[in-house]
């Protein structure tokens, strides 16, 4: 059996610690963009985006940015959004990842506000939640897999 330029790049990518696997699709996916289809492309994207921690960090936004751009977007991974989309975050506006469900950007405005110190730091104790329109054209990608109905999108 031979194997698929997409299984492939998914087990590479499952190799990297959930901190690094940014840093994995950043080194790897422009190698393989003449062998994926966009829908091979963009699934390779939110699966490593759902198994990463703080996509929005400042360390990893350039890398985020640029794989995010490396082609446009698909309908299919933007179904049943509307034109223009009311989204909500914990945090401030500049982040990739907002929810469509205000209650689950108070979940992650109770993790943020916790002594946690992976999420706390003196400067984010008091952490709202932000809301705003978005459209259609500005989404990257609508993702469910870990139960947060997010939208990513480039702030």
């Amino acid at each position: 059996m031979v194997k698929t330029s997409f299984y492939e790049l998914s087990q590479c990518i499952l190799s990297y610690h959930d901190w690094l696997k940014v840093d994995g699709l950043w080194d790897l996916l422009p190698n393989y963009q003449k062998t994926l289809t966009d829908k091979e492309h963009w699934q390779i994207i939110i699966n490593t985006w759902s198994m990463s921690e703080h996509n929005s960090q400042i360390h990893n936004r350039d890398k985020w940015i640029d794989i995010l751009t490396l082609r446009n977007p698909i309908k299919y991974f933007k179904k049943n959004l509307g034109y223009s989309t009311k989204v909500y975050r914990a945090g401030n506006i500049n982040g990739f990842s907002w929810t469509l469900n205000r209650h689950k950007a108070i979940e992650f405005q109770k993790r943020y506000t916790t002594h946690n110190p992976i999420y706390f730091s003196k400067e984010s104790k008091d952490v709202q939640i932000i809301s705003k329109q978005v459209q259609y054209d500005d989404v990257k990608f609508y993702n469910n897999l870990r139960d947060e109905e997010e939208i990513v999108i480039i702030p």
